[in-house]
């Protein structure tokens, strides 16, 4: 038996793009808002795909974790001003944080009720970090990094990446931050800590956490206490 865990925790949900029939994809376009219908039609037919996933995804999960009631979901980007970054999700008028994120073949969401969140997956693919330890890791964490074993450096970077994608998405910056400011040397080893682990970067509290829901897959969440 698991213990409870010490810190408040997301809901998390990872789903295979194969799986599709487990979620209510037309349903989900026919409730899309003018701006998400306008990004469908001006994206590619493989976005698109992903876009309506993601959303149907996060629409199941959200039902299944506040009971199945009204749900909204928009997005808008203050930047640009399209229906893409966080998505504000509404639930009988109240809010419910909510966070998605993609990879090769499968999405991730986390919902919680309290708490902003952020949740980012990647596949364990040694190409796809090729050089990242360069531009996302602050020169500590890199030192670090370097003196590991060969056989964990991929999951480290991985595992490191994933968090401050999953910070910068919880504050709502995205990577407007830069990765490399964001130093997690100061928490204990991603691995092994059931619940995660409480994280102070530049001035807020999070709480990190990887939790493991495929092989080969790595998915970080962050939810921000304050």
């Amino acid at each position: 038996m698991s213990r409870p865990s010490r810190h408040p925790q997301p809901a998390v949900r990872l789903l295979s793009w194969d799986r599709a029939d487990e979620l209510d994809l037309d349903g989900t376009a026919g409730r899309l808002d003018e701006a998400a219908r306008d990004r469908l039609e001006a994206s590619s037919e493989a976005e698109a795909r992903r876009f309506l996933f993601g959303r149907a995804l996060l629409v199941d999960t959200v039902a299944k974790t506040v009971g199945a009631r009204r749900i909204t979901v928009t997005a808008h980007c203050p930047h640009c001003g399209l229906a893409h970054g966080r998505p504000q999700v509404l639930v009988d008028g109240g809010t419910v944080h909510a966070s998605v994120s993609h990879t090769d073949g499968a999405s991730a969401v986390a919902v919680s009720v309290t708490h902003a969140v952020g949740v980012d997956v990647e596949r364990l693919d040694a190409a796809r970090f090729a050089g990242v330890e360069t531009v996302a890791l602050s020169p500590t964490e890199r030192e670090r990094w370097h003196r590991l074993p060969e056989q964990r450096r991929l999951r480290s970077l991985a595992e490191q990446w994933t968090a401050k994608e999953a910070v910068t998405k919880a504050l709502g910056t995205g990577l407007a931050t830069d990765p490399a400011t964001i130093d997690l040397t100061g928490r204990a080893e991603f691995t092994g800590h059931a619940g995660g682990t409480v994280a102070e970067i530049g001035g807020r509290r999070f709480v990190v956490d990887h939790p493991v829901l495929a092989p080969d897959t790595v998915v970080a969440t962050a939810l921000l206490l304050a």
